[in-house]
């Protein structure tokens, strides 16, 4: 842990460091130590300091000690028990093994060749003409500076960038936002205002032809220079951010569309043979 502290370039102690067991894995983090006897001591702890989930995969999670334990925990031990590929394997390993799951065996002989693409169902909507199509689009990117604006409230001060990661079904998500500057770095919980808002903004996405994206990503930088990349799935999404296969089922029934990807339909289908070679 020490190692990727440092390896990582955080601002963050590496000394004294004490770990706690749970299922699956280990909480890592720096103490605090309060004289009890001063009644404003608790003045002086750090708020948001980082914790470090370590799970018996190999994978590092950095959370904020903000989120309640419990509940960063429980989500940690989820994904672990979901992506489980064996003791000590780190998640790169594990994701270029379960890109090998996927590719391996080709299509179903009795399944009709699509190009790599799993025909879902009908859509919820008319096919949008392109005006309509514009429309959409601009409002969609309207809809982000409203996130940009909560987001960047939330940072520390004198922050340089923050990058901001979400991944959005219907019936689950996983938000991940980080701020640096040149001298530190400090990983923030997303609160659910900004949630919401992120809903409504995949919602108005989901109106134009290639539906919602399944991860939107964010770069931003102190001056309100703003980046917006959509992830429709062109590959096997990051480890940290892939959920169980029953939410992306739960999505396409809530906004069917015509295409997914291939990699992402197996996933879907075949959760219980998911053994990567």
């Amino acid at each position: 842990m020490v190692n990727w502290i440092r390896s990582h370039g955080l601002d963050y102690p590496t000394e004294g460091l004490e770990a706690d067991r749970f299922d699956a894995g280990w909480s890592v983090y720096a103490p605090v130590e309060i004289d009890e006897s001063d009644p404003l001591a608790f003045l002086e702890m750090p708020v948001g300091r980082s914790v470090f989930l370590v799970g018996d995969s190999g994978r590092i999670e950095e959370v904020s000690s903000s989120v309640p334990p419990p509940q960063a925990i429980d989500r940690f031990v989820a994904q672990e028990r979901a992506g489980s590929t064996g003791q000590g394997m780190g998640s790169d390993d594990y994701m270029a093994d379960f890109v090998r799951w996927l590719e391996q065996d080709g299509p179903d002989e009795d399944e009709p060749e699509t190009g790599g693409i799993k025909i879902v169902g009908p859509l919820p909507h008319d096919p949008l003409a392109g005006d309509d199509i514009d429309v959409v689009a601009a409002e969609a990117s309207m809809l982000i500076e409203p996130i940009v604006q909560e987001l960047a409230l939330l940072g520390p001060p004198e922050w340089e960038w923050l990058w901001a990661e979400f991944a959005f079904t219907v019936s689950a998500e996983i938000a991940h936002l980080r701020f640096s500057s040149y001298h530190r770095s400090v990983v923030v919980p997303v609160p659910e205002s900004v949630a919401a808002l992120v809903r409504d903004q995949r919602h108005a996405v989901a109106m134009m032809p290639a539906g919602p994206w399944w991860r939107l990503l964010l770069t931003v930088t102190n001056r309100g220079e703003t980046t917006v990349n959509y992830d429709y799935g062109d590959g096997p999404f990051p480890y940290d951010q892939l959920l169980a296969p029953e939410h992306y089922q739960n999505d396409l029934e809530a906004y069917p569309r015509p295409r997914v990807p291939a990699w992402l339909a197996r996933y879907i289908e075949g959760p219980g043979q998911r053994r990567p070679s």
